[in-house]
């Protein structure tokens, strides 16, 4: 390669090389890194109306079988199945011949056992007029009233038979009990029927109960929470109780605790209760499962936080605090019900310090971050609580 041209590379590079030092030399500094921005929302106690879930049972304020008392044959039946019945309403008629025929037989048992009541009260009568002059004995006299005694026990006895042929007569016919709706007949006109055959259902709409269980802890709590808050012993009728239905829907009435068990179950640790509903329009049935929704008394003040802030490990429920320099700090909470959107807060965590409910997963415990106050919807108290 000749000389002139290997001067000419060498300059070119020199040149190159300058020009990548002096770039070098004039470059900025690094600029430092972003802060992560999280939304915070600050915990503030409100005043809350705490209300719970319980899911209970319906039944029926009364659930009759209706059975057959005397054997025979069923003659009809006088109800349409499914209807509602009023109390007295005749149901069935078994065949009452065999009855009339043994009632007319110990009717005139009666009259035989009157008619020598009768002849032995004479007898008596007379002879206590004879006695005392002598004209009878005093043995005949006593077999006398002997007689009379006995042929008015015989009047009591056949009048009691008469009384049990009527009863068993009376049994042929079976009229509703109560009023409510019927189910469907177990028998068939025709059938012979036994003594105590069930052969119809007949329910009671109208109050409906409604069976539930609560724990024992939670009862206890809940005592003494109002007891706390209202600073007075809670009567059973304070308590409010409303109803949603299977299909989400609320019930149109609301309905008050008619009876608490008298001892919690031992294998359950719960403690029977029944709530009352009129149900007038009889929409509630025996057998359905419903939501009782069951409302304090009283009015507290909680603390509440965003659901959304709240994190869970293997040490329990957590969230992420901001301290005053804006950095992150992990706080173990312990929580109860939730309110809509917000949780209770027990222990934990202050009025007024502010938790981080969103950009959860760019931040850790140590680290700076900026804040952005999140914009509170205030909590409405026709939200419930579920348990």
């Amino acid at each position: 390669m000749p000389a002139q041209t290997v001067s000419k590379l060498k300059w070119c590079t020199l040149f190159i090389i300058g020009l990548q030092l002096a770039a070098c030399g004039d470059a900025p500094a690094p600029k430092q890194a972003m802060l992560p921005s999280v939304i915070v929302n600050t915990a503030k106690t409100e005043e809350i109306q705490s209300k719970t879930e319980i899911v209970g049972r319906t039944h029926a304020s009364e659930d009759v079988v209706i059975k057959s008392q005397i054997q025979g044959q069923l003659l009809k039946r006088t109800f349409i199945e499914g209807d509602d019945i009023d109390k007295g309403d005749l149901l069935f008629e078994i065949d009452p011949s065999t009855f009339e025929a043994e009632l007319a037989q110990h009717k005139a048992v009666l009259k035989q056992a009157l008619a020598s009541r009768d002849v032995a009260v004479m007898n008596w009568e007379r002879g206590s007029r004879l006695l005392p002059d002598g004209m009878i004995s005093a043995q005949d006299m006593d077999e006398l009233t002997t007689r009379k005694l006995t042929t008015a026990a015989g009047v009591v006895q056949a009048e009691a038979a008469v009384k049990g042929s009527e009863l068993q007569l009376s049994y042929t016919k079976i009229y509703a009990p109560i009023s409510g709706r019927i189910s469907n007949s177990k028998v068939s006109t025709g059938d012979i029927i036994s003594s105590n055959s069930e052969m119809a259902n007949l329910v009671q709409l109208q109050p409906m109960w409604v069976n539930f269980q609560v724990a024992e802890r939670a009862l206890i709590n809940a005592r003494e929470s109002f007891a706390k808050a209202a600073k007075k012993e809670i009567e059973i009728s304070d308590i409010i109780i409303g109803l949603r239905l299977p299909n989400g829907s609320m019930f149109s009435e609301t309905g008050y605790v008619d009876f608490v068990s008298n001892r919690v179950d031992a294998a359950t640790g719960t403690l029977p209760i029944r709530a009352t509903f009129k149900n007038e329009n009889k929409l509630m049935l025996p057998g359905m499962f419903v939501t009782l929704i069951i409302e304090s008394p009283v009015k507290e003040n909680a603390l509440l936080i965003p659901q959304a802030s709240v994190q869970e490990d293997q040490q329990g429920r957590f969230v992420m605090v901001l301290n005053d320099k804006d950095e992150v700090e992990k706080r173990i909470v312990e929580l109860g019900e939730r309110f809509g959107i917000d949780w209770r807060v027990l222990s934990g965590l202050k009025d007024g310090e502010r938790i981080v409910v969103d950009g959860l997963q760019k931040i850790r415990p140590g680290i700076q971050v900026k804040a952005v106050e999140q914009e509170v919807i205030p909590f409405k108290e026709s939200q419930t609580a579920p348990k």
